[in-house]
């Protein structure tokens, strides 16, 4: 088998594939053309594909959350009246503050499905 380090350096290389947009199974042919056992190679991609798709998921979370926070923050400087109405400060806030906060949110859904 191999050491921890090469193991290290192998599944960096599967992750740099994987953040590339290459397929797992073309991180396996990849692994497998390097005469690796192929039990090997399948335990190594899919410890690696856990960690890629946690990070993704860690990713899509925190832009979820800014999205959020960025409408409640529309929402409050709404309501409080901080901006009198028909300025544009206002609809700043109420249609671009709003929506952008939307956009992040979805796009963090992205990452996540």
């Amino acid at each position: 088998m191999q050491s921890a380090d090469e193991k290290k350096h192998l599944s960096d290389r599967v992750l740099q594939m994987l953040q590339q947009g290459r397929t797992q199974e073309e991180a396996e042919a990849m692994l497998t053309a390097m005469d690796l056992p192929l039990a090997y190679v399948k335990e190594l991609v899919a410890e690696t594909m856990k960690l890629y798709l946690g990070q993704q998921r860690s990713r899509g979370l925190s832009m979820i959350l800014t999205g959020a926070v960025m409408c409640f923050a529309s929402f409050l400087l709404t309501l409080l009246g901080v901006f009198p109405e028909a300025s544009i400060g206002y609809y700043v806030v109420l249609y671009g503050l709003t929506g952008a906060g939307a956009g992040i949110a979805f796009y963090g859904f992205t990452h996540i499905f």
